[in-house]
């Protein structure tokens, strides 16, 4: 260390800013060449021994520190990842949230006594990105900027949207490349006239019939979905009908996810949205004219729960809860509500009946109903949210905090980078707040 500190003053190092200018070759004498290019984070080890007491006491008994000393824990990490690099990208924060989160579980997980939350270090990881932009932010040499992809591109001599990462966002097979094996571009031909047959034939009643053949064309159907410009909801419906039919729909998500989305979500519902409406109904939080709203209508005995989830986090993120979620007469067809509502060009759940009790739902999509009318709200919300994903299409923002709450903490969905929302590209910090108090909430009880 001393060698390395002489090294320094004879190069003239004065500052933390200087290391910046600093090569291998500066060094060579001094470090093996791997001491070099291993990243300072690989070795981190947060100084326990340089927090408060209450702190250290917190943590070495296993207790979640108060929300006080946990923004003491976030200040003097990051004070001691500054000794390092003076702007960490958000890889090295999140590579040590992760370490504190596994040394500490029970201190600083997004985990409580029965639920996991995302993928258990979102809260973490936000709060110490955010306090690094933070400490940086009068440091314009030391931003760190990303290229923008572009937002425009021409196709037939029209100006259309670019294809990039936040439609492949959270994805795992967004456009696959091999074709199923023993079939061809012809056969795969064939089985699309074939499951034309079957919807003139039988309409959506023929969906289990075609349940096998949608998953063996899947390349087919990425490949049109993908393409620029994107296809029209209408001309979707009239290629590739049985996507709108409720096993079509969900069967595509898993394939393009890996997440069984129904599974995950009625799971979620009855454990994390359980939590949620206790969380609500605490005095701090019922206060609050949205939430109070929606408890006066909420009773337990014969209202929806998801119904009354999905409300209370659009009341506690104040968005409004037209935007996907939309309240029509319990009797109406999808033409009375085509002629009667203002539907938005997003994907909305119209929900026929009472909000809190609704008969049965249907799905629009740009101002067109695709879906419907079905039982089983929960299967209503899981259609909205996998139209986002298979047809390649933003959160709207007055109500991305909703989504991306039920996409990282209701389905599991953790990018490390990028958003559904064109104006994020990271996790929305109103989610990962709400992800904290929430599991802080669960472990208090």
């Amino acid at each position: 260390m001393a060698a390395l500190l002489d090294r320094f003053e004879e190069l003239g190092v004065d500052s933390r800013a200087d290391l910046l200018l600093l090569k291998e070759s500066d060094l060579e004498n001094i470090l093996r060449p791997m001491q070099c290019r291993k990243p300072w984070h690989v070795d981190f080890r947060v100084r326990w021994d340089r927090m408060p007491a209450a702190i250290r006491n917190a943590v070495e008994n296993q207790r979640r520190p108060s929300a006080v000393d946990r923004k003491d824990v976030v200040r003097e990490v990051v004070n001691q990842m500054l000794e390092h690099d003076i702007n960490p990208t958000r890889a090295t924060c999140r590579s040590i949230a992760q370490a504190i989160v596994r040394e500490y579980p029970k201190s600083f997980a997004d985990i409580g006594k029965n639920n996991v939350y995302g993928d258990g270090c979102v809260a973490l990881l936000q709060q110490i990105k955010t306090r690094v932009e933070y400490k940086n932010r009068n440091n314009t040499l030391a931003r760190r900027r990303t290229e923008r992809r572009p937002r425009t591109g021409v196709a037939d001599g029209a100006r259309v949207m670019a294809k990039g990462p936040l439609d492949q966002y959270g994805c795992v097979r967004w456009c696959p490349a091999e074709l199923p094996v023993g079939e061809t571009e012809a056969t795969l031909e064939e089985i699309k006239t074939r499951l034309h047959s079957i919807y003139s034939e039988e309409g959506m009643g023929g969906a289990a019939r075609a349940e096998a053949l949608m998953e063996t064309t899947y390349i087919s159907q990425r490949r049109y979905l993908n393409s620029v410009p994107s296809p029209a909801i209408s001309k979707i419906v009239d290629e590739w009908p049985f996507l709108f039919s409720k096993k079509g729909l969900f069967n595509h998500f898993g394939l393009l996810t890996d997440v069984s989305i129904l599974t995950k979500l009625q799971e979620a519902l009855n454990n994390k949205g359980s939590m949620l409406i206790q969380f609500c109904q605490e005095p701090g939080n019922k206060n609050h004219p949205g939430i109070a709203d929606v408890l006066a209508k909420y009773d337990p005995e014969t209202s929806d729960k998801a119904a009354c989830v999905v409300l209370l986090l659009m009341a506690y993120f104040k968005e409004p809860n037209n935007t996907i979620m939309l309240g029509t007469d319990a009797c109406a067809t999808a033409a009375d509500v085509q002629r009667t509502e203002t539907l938005p060009s997003t994907p909305c759940l119209i929900v026929q009946g009472d909000l809190m009790n609704p008969s049965a739902w249907m799905l629009s999509i740009e101002e067109q109903v695709v879906m419907g009318p079905h039982e089983g709200i929960v299967n209503g919300i899981a259609a909205v949210f996998a139209s986002y994903y298979n047809f390649n299409l933003q959160y709207p923002a007055d109500v991305a905090c909703t989504l991306e709450f039920i996409q990282r903490c209701f389905l599991g969905i953790n990018p490390e980078r990028g958003s559904k929302s064109a104006k994020r590209r990271t996790v929305n910090p109103h989610v990962s707040t709400l992800t904290r108090k929430l599991v802080d909430f669960e472990w208090s009880m």
